[in-house]
């Protein structure tokens, strides 16, 4: 089970933390309850700013707005 949840939206996405129940839907580029870490050209770390809780998934996964981001 992924500890971290990435659903597609129209306007951005959404992001929830299965462990804590910190939740966001971004509608900017910028995220104020997770941080995107760049580990490598094909992947990304999303973690939770309130438990600390990571998960490494596809950079495709991603929309194209948050590529930068994690960069």
């Amino acid at each position: 089970m992924r500890e971290i949840m990435i659903s597609h939206t129209v306007t951005g996405l959404d992001v929830m933390c299965r462990h804590c129940g910190n939740a966001e839907t971004a509608t900017t580029t910028y995220l104020k309850h997770f941080r995107l870490e760049g580990t490598s050209k094909d992947s990304v770390t999303l973690r939770c700013l309130c438990c600390h809780t990571a998960m490494s998934t596809p950079l495709g996964q991603l929309s194209s707005l948050y590529h930068h981001r994690a960069s």
